[in-house]
């Protein structure tokens, strides 16, 4: 691509040999004078990652109503491209994982200059926005975002950098992260890049980033502090502004059942634990063993123990949760392991946000092989707690879903297989995790509000379960500015 260059003083000369040779090997950042040829919101295309569940599509429909009213009194023509997942590439699996969209937006990028990607929660002030992204020259290569770093290597994320993991900068999606033209040219160009294996997406937005690095020789990502994930500052282009959503009162207790896939090796020392916690905040559970343990009292499906997978026994309480006429009331079915930690008066919470009616499975979502190809799928992942509403469990049962190949087969992503070959999407929550607290970097964790986190390994549970059923302090707002970069 060709570039275009201003002409500099002999002062601005002497600041690109420095800067080109020291201190941006990703470009400079924009000089008084080239800012005279100022950005428009136009020349940047939005893209945000949404859902076709219900709720979520409502939670779109709000980003929308969001956007366009800053766009009052603009020429239509004028107006900057908005795009939603679920609805441009609703067909298209792994469009949250980012990849995708380069190659589907690449003939789009003609005229403009940046494509700036964000969740359906995150609020933007799209002048100021365009102030920031006018200050870097969208024909150099330039990923923008909300910092975040690993405190610790942790396995959400390979353990990489297990030597100096803060090293290492990734974006929080919730502020947005902004890819000037010439570097998502370049990577739509190149993928899918056969060179790099890709087959679980678990963290896309660390993927992304590591993959853009490309193990120091690419692009690092540059901190930009007026993308924000609380608005503490009037400064703030971008803010996140719900830490948790409000969908009205909590559902009852009596429509969530509670299921707790436990073994006799694990009956001493990991359900104690969750009796003492969040076992004993309902009446609605049950403990799924080999073996019948009435101290606890465990239920003995009939299935042994397997060493992983664990797939016969979570479809033997599906079946169970569908076949027995006492648990008809119970509209919702959680599945937990028994090192699982999760608030449930919370979860009960974000329940409110969703019709059971409809067919979910909801938790974290994970992916195999749907960043690079078509025939992937989703799925939910177990340690964070599996949500399926009764009406999924009545399609699967319709459908002669409720089985597996073996019983060690991996149930999370064997649900994940069999609900996409009958057109259920997976609803994704940011609340519901996979891994312990101290994988996730604190900077992510502090503007948002938590339902579960899993282990019970290098921790405290007792501490983690104390962290959940804290009640988030909301920051106020500041009158520091970020207008200086």
């Amino acid at each position: 691509m060709t570039r275009r260059r201003s002409s500099h003083s002999f002062l601005n000369l002497i600041s690109l040999a420095i800067c080109l040779l020291i201190l941006c090997p990703n470009g400079l950042v924009k000089s008084e004078e080239e800012e005279d040829n100022e950005l428009t919101a136009d020349q940047i295309i939005f893209v945000v990652v949404t859902q076709p569940n219900k709720y979520h599509v409502s939670r779109a429909e709000e980003f929308k109503s969001h956007f366009k009213a800053q766009l009052t009194g603009i020429d239509k023509n004028d107006h900057p491209k908005l795009y939603f997942t679920h609805k441009e590439w609703d067909n298209m699996n792994g469009a949250w994982t980012f990849f995708p969209i380069f190659k589907l937006l690449e003939e789009e990028l003609d005229d403009k200059a940046w494509v700036f990607i964000c969740e359906e929660d995150t609020r933007l002030n799209i002048q100021k926005l365009t102030k920031v992204l006018s200050k870097f020259d969208h024909e150099d290569d330039y990923f923008l975002g909300h910092a975040l770093q690993d405190q610790q290597a942790t396995i959400i994320h390979h353990y990489a950098f297990h030597d100096n993991p803060k090293s290492f900068s990734y974006p929080d999606i919730g502020a947005g992260v902004a890819l000037s033209n010439s570097l998502f040219t370049r990577i739509g160009e190149n993928w899918p890049d056969e060179e790099y294996r890709l087959d679980f997406s678990i963290d896309p937005k660390y993927e992304l980033a590591r993959y853009i690095d490309n193990d120091g020789k690419g692009v690092k990502m540059t901190d930009i502090k007026q993308l924000c994930t609380t608005r503490s500052s009037k400064g703030c282009a971008t803010w996140y502004p719900t830490p948790f959503p409000d969908c009205g009162k909590e559902i009852h207790e009596d429509k969530l059942f509670v299921a707790v896939k436990t073994c006799e090796k694990f009956h001493k020392d990991r359900i104690p634990v969750v009796k003492a916690t969040w076992g004993n905040t309902t009446t609605h559970i049950e403990y799924y063993s080999e073996t019948e343990d009435t101290d606890i009292p465990t239920v003995d499906l009939g299935i042994p123990n397997t060493e992983r997978g664990h797939c016969g026994k979570t479809m033997s309480i599906i079946n169970r949760f569908d076949s027995r006429p006492d648990f008809q009331g119970y509209t919702w079915l959680l599945i937990a392991d028994d090192d699982t930690i999760i608030n449930l008066k919370r979860l009960r919470k974000l329940l409110a946000c969703y019709d059971s009616k409809e067919p979910i499975h909801l938790g974290e979502r994970y992916g195999y092989n749907v960043a690079k190809y078509r025939w992937g799928y989703d799925y939910i992942t177990g340690g964070g707690g599996m949500l399926l509403s009764r009406t999924a469990v009545n399609i699967m049962k319709k459908n002669n879903l409720i089985n597996c190949n073996t019983n060690e087969s991996p149930d999370d992503m064997t649900l994940g297989m069999k609900l996409k070959g009958i057109g259920i999407p997976l609803t994704h929550t940011i609340y519901l995790h996979q891994a312990r607290l101290e994988d996730y970097s604190p900077e992510f964790l502090r503007p948002r509000t938590h339902v579960s986190f899993h282990k019970h390994w290098m921790n405290d549970p007792y501490k983690v379960y104390d962290y959940l059923m804290k009640e988030p302090v909301e920051e106020p707002v500041t009158e520091e500015g970020h207008d200086e970069l």
